[in-house]
């Protein structure tokens, strides 16, 4: 079809190597961390829908899922039968996978629309430049996406698997229509109507990629009009598949809404008022224009507007800046199509979402994300045209718009990392006590950086939704049904200094909670601070079946009115040391309970005090008789000291007076303090 054009093609072979390489390298550095994660949020929804399917069902009916997304369901079916229905590793792979197929894909797609779309432009045409600004062009594009910002909401995520599922097959739609433009191959005509069909069966978002292939080919056909001779028999085969994406997209919601599906309460998808399309459009248009919105939370800062109105005027007058810099290089149509393209990509969650649920899913800014990337490499293509040292020019340009990106994904990776470690120990502890019930106090919704980069953008990492629960975490994991349950104590509740938490399950206080606590075999307690959230094991209430009535007390405190049986003390590393003391209330009580810990030498290294069971069970909500096994994680100073010494008694809260204590013999401990010491050679050796 257009014979020069494939000269200029082939001399992108002179730095394919290293266009193969950046995509891997790029993501892995950013997301290697994300093959240690576990499931989380939505994974429950869709491996709990797919058990017990087969491929086929997927595409036949939705019952029991929201959504009708049999191309997606297959792709996990597939990968689950290469590597297990439970491997995390494997499944966030994947996801890793079409990051870096969708980047090598954005470098095809760029190349080629730019060629197509500049011939004859102000760039092609200088010292025969042209097939140098392409591969830039290629390159950078690939490089932006691979750090877009909000990918790092996706790809932690096994769940938005669909999100870059769809957006390969609008890229690869893309690139094979693009290649036939310059091979008039018919092959690649095929392949390009068969992708655009497949799109929504991945995601509702494709159904749009008809459409926008319709776009791009009545674009190229009119910069070629006048530049080159189009054969007829192409065209005609050009326009019928335009014409069956074009039925097959209009058909596709119809389709959609005949499909049996759990119907929800949101009302989603369906169209939305004016006013919510006007800031829905507002949030897309913070993500097309992401390399200066960071500005605009600064500004809104300033000047008390609100975010939603900064983010506007910055994205509108970057779009203005943009456009004069593409029309100073004769490139304006190539601005202008990639601004239809985000458009059209955008749409069906503009007009069909509500405002609320698009602010918290900065995940569906990833498929339009293709163009907003290519517009921003064509802008640094531009601004480097003119430089004599153009390679080292071009670096610290891309450096200077991909460092706030890369720092805000790196942020967001390690938001995930610490709010999926209490997960990772949810999971490892009722893998060891399968048989047992588990009571989680305080298990995370969700945790978000106070601080943030980008204006109206809610980033947070959503750990245990308010739809399903703890169970049905822990069972995608393993395939276990574990009696796990979740409570809300807030009367334990800390709050960090840099993140914000929501708590999950039914809110308890004393009475209920006590009630609750000894029903369960094993009692853990979320910890929330800055660093990885943890859960801890704070103990149990001894049934009676495993009482030791001939056990012989350790201590006795005030002539036998509350008895200590047992001090331990388990290094779990260097800095932690977890003590387990078991008590006996025969006489009513309301004392709190100390723990010291000093190195032999008289340092002391960290302390413990407050009611047993992490604060949960004060002896006053005790039953006489009962027993009760009380875990208490301390967190140690460093030292060389591998001997310990453990100080236990209980204290008046109110006087701070402490309990009088005595051994069986009667005779009183010294300064009321019931002592143990420790040695830990083997964590010093």
């Amino acid at each position: 079809m257009i014979n020069d054009i494939r000269v200029d093609i082939v001399k992108i072979g002179k730095i394919v190597w290293l266009k193969f390489f950046v995509p891997p390298i790029c993501v892995f550095a950013l997301y290697w961390p994300v093959l240690e994660m576990p499931f989380f949020w939505d994974d429950v929804a869709n491996f709990i829908f797919m058990e017990n399917r087969s491929i086929l069902s997927f595409w036949q009916t939705a019952a029991g899922f929201p959504y009708y997304r049999p191309l997606g369901f297959t792709v996990f079916r597939i990968w689950q039968w290469l590597f297990g229905v439970h491997n995390t590793y494997s499944m966030h792979l994947l996801n890793i996978v079409m990051m870096i197929v969708n980047g090598w894909l954005v470098m095809g797609v760029s190349s080629r629309l730019y060629l197509l779309l500049n011939i004859g432009s102000v760039v092609s045409n200088r010292e025969n430049r042209h097939s140098f600004y392409y591969q830039v062009f290629a390159m950078v594009s690939g490089i932006i996406f691979c750090f877009f910002p909000f990918a790092s909401l996706v790809i932690p995520l096994v769940a938005s698997m669909f999100h870059l599922l769809v957006t390969m097959m609008a890229l690869a739609s893309l690139f094979s229509v693009l290649n036939f433009f310059i091979n008039n191959n018919i092959k690649w005509l095929f392949i390009a109507v068969v992708l655009s069909i497949l799109a929504p069966f991945a995601h509702e978002s494709g159904v749009v990629v008809g459409f926008v292939l319709f776009f791009v080919c009545v674009s190229v056909l009119c910069v070629l009009k006048q530049k080159r001779d189009v054969d007829l028999i192409s065209k005609k085969y050009l326009w019928i598949s335009m014409f069956v994406n074009i039925v097959a997209s209009t058909c596709f919601p119809v389709l959609w809404s005949y499909i049996d599906k759990m119907r929800t309460d949101n009302g989603i998808p369906m169209f939305r008022s004016i006013i919510e399309i006007g800031h829905n459009i507002i949030f897309f248009l913070n993500a097309l224009t992401f390399p200066v919105q960071p500005l605009a939370l600064i500004i809104s800062k300033q000047i008390h507007w609100s975010e939603a109105n900064v983010a506007l005027c910055v994205g509108f007058i970057s779009i203005i800046m943009l456009a004069f810099l593409y029309k100073k290089t004769n490139q304006l149509i190539l601005f202008f199509v990639l601004l239809v393209i985000y458009g059209l990509l955008s749409m069906p969650s503009i007009v069909t979402l509500p405002q609320l649920y698009v602010v918290v899913s900065p995940r569906l800014t990833l498929l339009p994300s293709i163009c907003a990337c290519m517009v921003w490499s064509g802008a640094l293509v531009i601004l480097i045209a003119n430089y004599k040292y153009r390679v080292i020019v071009l670096i610290g340009v891309v450096f200077l718009l991909c460092s706030i990106p890369i720092k805000y994904i790196h942020s967001r990776v390690d938001l995930h990392e610490r709010a999926l470690n209490s997960v990772k120990e949810m999971v490892n502890m009722t893998d060891n006590f399968v048989d047992d019930s588990h009571l989680i106090v305080n298990p995370t919704t969700w945790l978000a950086l106070a601080q943030h980069t980008y204006p109206i953008v809610h980033d947070g990492v959503v750990v245990i939704p308010e739809y399903h629960d703890p169970a049905q975490l822990v069972y995608i994991h393993n395939g276990n049904h574990i009696d796990v349950r979740g409570v809300n104590f807030p009367l334990v509740a800390t709050e960090p200094v840099y993140h914000y938490y929501d708590v999950w399950g039914e809110i308890m206080y004393w009475e209920a909670m006590a009630d609750t606590i000894r029903v369960y075999d094993h009692v853990w307690l979320t910890e929330y601070g800055d660093s990885n959230l943890e859960i801890k094991e704070v103990g149990q209430v001894i049934s009676e079946d495993d009482i030791m009535i001939e056990q012989v007390p350790l201590a006795s405190f005030d002539d036998g009115r509350i008895m200590l049986f047992s001090v331990d003390a388990i290094m779990k590393n260097k800095n932690v040391l977890a003590i387990e003391l078991v008590w006996r209330m025969n006489e009513f009580s309301d004392e709190d309970v100390f723990v010291h810990i000093f190195d032999c030498r008289g340092g002391l290294l960290g302390m413990a005090d407050g009611p047993p069971l992490g604060r949960m069970f004060p002896f006053w909500q005790w039953k006489l008789g009962e027993q009760v096994r009380d875990v208490r994680s301390v967190e140690i100073a460093d030292g060389d000291d591998p001997c310990v010494s453990v100080e236990v008694g209980l204290f008046d809260a109110a006087s701070g007076n402490r309990v009088v204590v005595s051994n069986l013999e009667g005779a009183v401990f010294v300064d009321n303090i019931v002592k143990k010491k420790f040695d830990f050679l083997n964590f010093y050796d």
